[in-house]
């Protein structure tokens, strides 16, 4: 069940909320900024019941035996609401319906909770209207917002919003949870899930379970790590129409090794600690590409692979995307 004791890897976040429970200090508004699957909704969901439980542990914790906590578990609680994006965007209407009654008193609880998930995609119409919200929010509100990118929060909204981050958790510390976890992969394969999501926790989780994306990843690892610039200028970087047509299928998957390459490029030329690598074991093919690239190109590679997953939400065709990243790199 959902609880502070749960959650790993973010020991700093996670005492600050209990500290706000302890003393009662609960604030209006929230902002939990972190990787996409580090973990920073079920901590939210977590604070949500820290706040509404009737029988809180000595260490703050929700008791999950109370109804208040069972009827948040279950997703039934009358005063929390989650708002998740519709059609990749949350609309104005979305928040209209926050609005609508955010304003009556609590039915059970001593607050009313409003947690918006990828809050980034609200659109510019329900930003605004939300910011009304948070301009003169009643004295019982909660509202927790949750991205992964919060540049594109507005700051009138980013201002008001009490800032709960959420670090990557070390490699080391994730091969550690996974084995406890008892996933029944040796020691190797587990560093080579750690590795290949991108510090989120929550990915690893997925990919450990998941053997068949494991091995794409894997596949689309091998192939950056078997390249050249040489090949990626001669466009021979997919070397068949049966390995492009896998790139493509896992495009995302590809756009995030990509990251990760082209970021270990640019922290080598920095002349940065080879343990910050995401691939130290790849060092002289890191030195190879580190020869080839200047670090203003690396910067301007990064820049285009970062827009790409907001490119595909608006349903630009990845062939054209992997075709103009090619175009980059060998510009």
């Amino acid at each position: 069940m959902i609880s502070f004791d749960q959650i790993t890897g973010h020991n700093k976040s996670i005492q600050i909320l209990q500290s706000l429970v302890k003393l009662d200090q609960i604030g209006h508004a929230y902002l939990f900024v972190g990787k996409e699957g580090i973990g920073k909704k079920i901590t939210a969901l977590a604070f949500a019941k820290a706040i509404s439980c009737i029988n809180l542990s000595e260490d703050f914790n929700p008791c999950n035996h109370c109804p208040s906590c069972l009827k948040i578990e279950r997703g039934i609680h009358p005063d929390i609401q989650v708002i998740s994006p519709l059609n990749s965007v949350i609309s104005i209407g979305q928040i209209r319906a926050i609005k609508d009654i955010i304003y009556w008193m609590p039915l059970v609880s001593k607050r009313k909770i409003f947690l918006i998930d990828d809050a980034h995609k609200m659109t510019i119409e329900a930003a605004n209207s939300l910011l009304k919200i948070l301009e003169e929010p009643p004295a019982f509100a909660v509202l927790i917002l949750i991205t992964s990118e919060p540049e594109f929060i507005l700051p009138t909204i980013s201002s008001r919003c009490y800032k709960i981050s959420f670090l990557p958790i070390r490699k080391e510390e994730q091969v550690k949870i996974l084995t406890r976890m008892n996933l029944g992969l040796d020691h190797r394969k587990l560093e080579e899930i750690v590795l290949l999501s991108s510090g989120s926790l929550g990915k690893a989780l997925e990919l450990a379970q998941n053997p068949e994306k494991l091995l794409e990843k894997i596949r689309l690892l091998e192939w950056l790590i078997m390249t050249t610039p040489e090949n990626i200028i001669s466009n021979t970087f997919a070397q068949s129409e049966k390995e492009l047509t896998c790139i493509l299928d896992s495009f995302l998957d590809f756009v995030e090794i990509m990251v990760l390459w082209f970021r270990d490029i640019l922290l080598y030329q920095s002349g940065l600690p080879r343990e910050l690598l995401f691939f130290p074991g790849r060092i002289d093919k890191i030195k190879e590409f580190a020869r080839y690239y200047s670090q203003e190109k690396i910067i301007f590679i990064l820049d285009y692979l970062m827009e790409i997953p907001e490119r595909i939400e608006k349903h630009i065709n990845p062939k054209i995307l992997f075709d103009n990243f090619i175009i980059q790199l060998g510009g």
